[in-house]
């Protein structure tokens, strides 16, 4: 099994990209991070649980199925998260979707951000959500329709794959 985690800031795209990806591809599961994560708990602590529930998610996930997930990795998480993959036996790609801050905090998709998640957007770029370096690629979000960006994982990951089972 291949898990495709998508990172990126909140607003630029993960969850719609993800949806799209998942169901382009055989045998697909997405997972949406924030429907995991705790509501009226702090932040670092909700996207602890969050990211404690979405490992757990991809150690039972079973057979040859595609997990892709939707959410933010910090490094720490990300390496709980390779750990788990590897005791598992699961390949993991990780991709950036790099969206302007100013797309992002202009709204898209119908998507409108409070005051409060403009202010978690900002600092998230400050922190380089943007611009992992764990990340098997970055792509450029800015215009591309989802179901494009969803397209352009597929075919990268599908060469990421080819090139290790050469190996």
């Amino acid at each position: 099994m291949t898990v495709i985690w998508l990172n990126g800031t909140v607003g630029a795209g993960k969850s719609v990209v993800g949806r799209a990806l998942a169901g382009m591809l055989p045998h697909a599961v997405f997972v949406d991070g924030d429907e995991v994560a705790p509501e009226g708990v702090a932040a670092p602590a909700r996207w602890r649980i969050a990211v404690d529930a979405l490992v757990r998610r991809l150690v039972r996930q079973i057979g040859r199925e595609t997990l892709v997930v939707a959410y933010p990795l910090a490094r720490p998480d990300f390496l709980r998260v390779r750990a788990a993959c590897g005791r598992a036996g699961r390949l993991l790609v990780v991709v950036t979707l790099a969206t302007p801050l100013a797309i992002v905090l202009r709204g898209r998709g119908g998507r409108r951000l409070d005051a409060d998640e403009g202010r978690r957007v900002r600092a998230m770029w400050s922190q380089g959500y943007h611009r992992r370096p764990f990340a098997a690629f970055t792509l450029a979000n800015a215009r591309p329709p989802p179901r494009l960006t969803a397209r352009r994982i597929a075919c990268r990951v599908g060469r990421l794959r080819t090139r290790l089972f050469l190996i």
